[in-house]
């Protein structure tokens, strides 16, 4: 059975699982053995990072562009993230990779850029943490959603009915299995169904 971590801070407990993992893109060392996404996180929107992105996101290892998004609870202000995030939705769309988002309280303003942009590619809500009423709208704007180890059962649900439904670990000391594990519990379905299932998923969003 193969596992796949979406979205992480850390190498894979299991060498063999696959994994993204999100690359320091003012000290890139990138491992061979795993793939990596490269972003400029919203608590740290500034244009001065955007050559160093824009060199990795070329890198073959490179898989997705993120993490990025919006985030009202820090600084910068919020026009000045969607400036950045606007600069890598531009850069996912000319790599052809897809977008690692992150996004918090700033749902409508997320809705509202996807419909402005379009897109060629995948947008990928990873953590997602909302109700089942918020998974929907987001799903039927053609979102995909990832989920750790906490997370809301309807919306799980909505996502997996979907077949848009991603698992990771982001920054948790844990193991992705164990996500697996309890993401399936909750959906009741096999671990093995599940594994399918986001196989499926990754095949369809293009990730090499």
């Amino acid at each position: 059975m193969t596992y796949c971590d979406i979205h992480t801070h850390r190498m894979p407990v299991h060498p063999e699982d696959r994994a993204i993992v999100a690359a320091d893109i003012r000290r890139p060392v990138l491992n061979p053995s795993v793939r990596y996404s490269a972003g400029i996180h919203p608590r740290e929107a500034t244009a001065d990072a955007l050559p160093l992105l824009y060199e990795l996101a070329k890198h073959p290892l490179v898989t997705a562009i993120g993490e990025t998004g919006l985030d009202k609870r820090h600084s910068p202000p919020l026009a000045v993230q969607e400036e950045l995030f606007a600069a890598h939705i531009r850069l996912a769309e000319a790599t052809g990779k897809p977008l690692i988002i992150h996004c918090v309280k700033a749902w409508d303003e997320l809705l509202r850029i996807r419909k402005t942009f379009g897109s060629h590619v995948s947008w990928i809500i990873h953590g997602f943490r909302g109700n089942g009423t918020l998974a929907g709208q987001l799903l039927n704007a053609g979102f995909y959603l990832s989920f750790g180890l906490h997370f809301r059962t309807e919306a799980a649900s909505r996502a997996w009915t979907a077949h848009k439904l991603f698992a990771e670990t982001d920054n948790d000391d844990i193991d992705i299995r164990n996500v697996y594990a309890t993401l399936a519990a909750s959906l009741a379905v096999t671990q093995e169904d599940l594994s399918q299932q986001i196989a499926e998923n990754l095949a369809d969003i293009q990730i090499r």
